[in-house]
């Protein structure tokens, strides 16, 4: 299962794939492209309380879930620094304002565009959902607005026609605020020169504003003007306002009577309106800069405060706030640690990457990494390329050796641990069509899988309005997790060899290994029939009704025959005569041997009367699983069907461990290094109601 430490790398988050809601999510768990707010959330509690670089490159998702994430981020204590690095578009592209810095690499493209979705019904749902989805639309535009300094209407226009932006034309229009490059300066620091550029921008607009509210107001006959976001670099003043008209009401302002004339009435409304207008007017390069959020701005219009005041109140903090000069030795950001880079580069060739920091490394072999280590570490008399691995082998120049193991070791380790992971997703695993969502445990002791029921029946409400109370009942059934490995050695031979064929298969085998564990624990048994704790009968028993009373090959007969006591099962704990599971009986699990037989079970044919017709032809989904033919100890007669959505198997995983993992064991020795990779995994049968059973014949 997905966690969101998986967001985490080199203290960075990393927002790589489709935004999916939490809800679509746990349906694409095996999945790795994909980002939702429950792991935005978990990671961001994993980080400290400053800001965060997030990294994000997203062809976009689902709005809801793009908006949640964008709110998160947004309400993080030190704020975020976003990064496009290749896209953003769409809900990619709303997650994207949440930055208080927001900067796009030079090749990267962010595409803002209206919400879409699908819709099934009647005339009036149609309606209904169109509604919805423009409300949604009208929604995000004003966070949009918000970000680039602009009026909603500007940011909705742009949403309707799918408008596409590089990096410099995102700048121009307020959406970024500068270019990310590989020295880690941040375009949208400023020098003295800007931040003098700046503060000029900001008084002029003092003085505009100053001018304005001391005339008298003559709104009413003026038209409000569209806000228009300054593109300029934004300094603070490092003046306060003196000008007595910025402080207190404009004398010449009335106060509209309590049941004003239609023509007083008007007046107010624009002169309402004006007040708003000035106040945004004076805000939008605040709101551009990221000085000043929305919900700010929005605090002092809903208040009633005057223009006059809330220019008093935002410029003179700014100013108050802000050096009178910014140096261009302030602009400069470290962006990635050089040692991590250099980790990241030599992992990365190892496992045969060829860009970012792998490119520098590229083509990398075990004999030239612990040559480059140990070079690292100083040369020594006597030099020769066998001291060189030996002392590439036990160097520590990057890791200190910090925790207990040579900066050789931590790479092969590291090597070996992100293969061997790749490989185990890679690989499906047929077992899952018989087991549920997996559940975690906290140690190596029994947990227990608790399945709930009752009688939830509804009965008469009596006569003084008293409604009966419904009996719930569980059942249990316990597993345990097991712990298996192997031990690695990676050898001083192996090294000086240069052998990457065996460096590059383990991880492949341990993979095979892990799945192959998982799945003789899981198919053992349904293959074995196992016992049931909570009733002490087998999985597949004549009392449960899901065993064939008579065994018979696949046909309609037989068929027909599980399909009924499946159809006839009750739900756990009821008492009701017509609570019926109504079991969906999906899936047709077979052997090698009987193969063939589900498959004609199943083809297409044609029949030439109808009673040759085969009705359950399209119900089912043949699978042949080698795990329970005979040659793994099982049947090659017996065939079974499954309910997917009552999976009778339940999976676990220890906590933090829901992969196979690789651990240095000895690291400090220049002769071997050594691993342990491990896998701790249990399964358990717990449900008899979703599956069934016949011997075959």
């Amino acid at each position: 299962m997905k966690k969101g430490s998986d967001l985490i790398l080199n203290g960075e988050l990393i927002l790589a794939g489709m935004v999916l809601m939490d809800d679509y999510a746990g349906y694409m768990w095996e999945e790795d492209v994909w980002f939702s707010p429950r792991l935005v959330r978990e990671a961001l509690l994993q980080l400290d309380e400053g800001e965060v670089t997030v990294r994000i490159s997203s062809s976009g998702g689902h709005a809801v879930a793009g908006e949640s994430i964008r709110a998160i981020l947004a309400a993080h204590p030190g704020g975020t620094r976003m990064i496009v690095e290749g896209a953003a578009y769409s809900a990619a592209s709303l997650i994207f304002m949440a930055g208080r810095t927001r900067l796009m690499s030079a090749g990267s493209m962010l595409m803002i565009h209206d919400p879409s979705g699908a819709a099934w019904g009647t005339e009036e749902a149609m309606r209904t959902a169109a509604d919805v989805i423009g409300k949604s639309a009208a929604t995000y535009a004003a966070v949009y607005a918000a970000a680039a300094g602009m009026s909603t209407d500007e940011a909705r226009e742009i949403m309707k026609t799918e408008t596409w932006y590089t990096p410099e034309e995102a700048i121009a229009s307020g959406f970024a605020t500068g270019i990310s490059d590989a020295s880690g300066v941040m375009p949208g620091m400023m020098s003295a020169q800007s931040a003098e550029a700046g503060r000029a921008l900001i008084m002029a607009q003092v003085d505009l504003l100053t001018e304005r509210l001391s005339q008298k107001p003559q709104r009413a006959e003026r038209p409000v003007q569209p806000i228009a976001a300054s593109g300029a670099p934004l300094a603070a003043a490092a003046e306060t306002l003196e000008n007595p008209t910025m402080s207190k009401p404009n004398p010449g302002t009335t106060v509209p009577p309590t049941n004003p004339k239609p023509q007083e009435h008007q007046a107010a409304i624009m002169a309402e309106r004006q007040r708003i207008a000035d106040i945004r007017t004076m805000a939008a390069p605040f709101l551009l800069s990221g000085r000043l959020v929305e919900g700010e701005l929005q605090a002092l219009i809903d208040d009633g405060t005057s223009a006059a005041e809330a220019g008093t109140r935002l410029l003179a903090a700014m100013a108050a706030a802000e050096p009178p000069v910014r140096t261009p030795a302030s602009a400069a950001r470290i962006t990635r640690d050089e040692t991590d880079t250099r980790l990241e580069g030599m992992i990365g060739a190892l496992m045969g990457k060829t860009d970012g920091p792998a490119e520098t490394y590229r083509g990398m072999r075990l004999k030239r990494l612990a040559m480059e280590l140990g070079a690292s570490a100083g040369r020594q008399s006597g030099y020769s390329e066998t001291d060189a691995v030996k002392r590439g082998m036990m160097a520590t120049t990057m890791l200190g050796g910090a925790i207990g193991v040579s900066d050789f070791a931590y790479i092969t380790t590291e090597v070996m641990g992100r293969s061997l992971i790749a490989e185990y997703q890679r690989r499906t695993a047929q077992w899952q069509l018989v087991t549920g969502t997996a559940i975690s445990a906290a140690d190596f002791r029994e947990i227990y899988a608790v399945r709930f029921g009752g009688d939830f029946q509804l009965k008469d409400v009596l006569e003084n309005g008293e409604y009966q109370t419904a009996t719930l009942k569980d059942e249990t059934e316990g597993l345990r997790v097991q712990r298996k490995g192997r031990t690695i050695a990676l050898t001083f031979e192996a090294v000086i060899n240069d052998d990457m064929g065996a460096f590059q298969r383990i991880p492949r085998e341990f993979a095979t290994a892990a799945r192959t564990m998982e799945s003789s624990m899981v198919w053992s048994l349904i293959r074995a029939n196992s016992v049931l704790k909570s009733d002490g009968l087998a999985l597949f028993h004549a009392d449960h009704g899901n065993l064939a009373t008579s065994a018979g090959a696949i046909s309609e007969t037989t068929i027909a025959a599980a399909r009924k006591a499946m159809a006839e099962m009750k739900a756990f704990g009821s008492k009701d005569p017509d609570d019926f599971i109504v079991s969906e009986t999906e899936l047709l699990l077979v052997p090698p041997a009987l193969e063939l037989a589900a498959l004609k079970f199943k083809g297409q044919i044609t029949a030439t009367k109808t009673g040759d017709v085969n009705p359950y032809r399209e119900f089912y989904a043949p699978h042949t699983i080698p795990n329970l033919g005979a040659a793994a100890g099982g049947s090659d007669t017996a065939w079974y069907l499954i309910d997917p959505d009552m999976p009778p198997i339940q999976h676990a995983y220890l906590e933090g461990h829901e992969a196979p993992t690789i651990v240095t064991v000895e690291g400090m020795n220049p002769d071997v290094v050594r691993m342990n990779a491990r896998h701790i995994f249990g399964a358990a049968a717990v449900e008899f109601r979703g599956a069934y059973k016949n011997a075959g014949a």
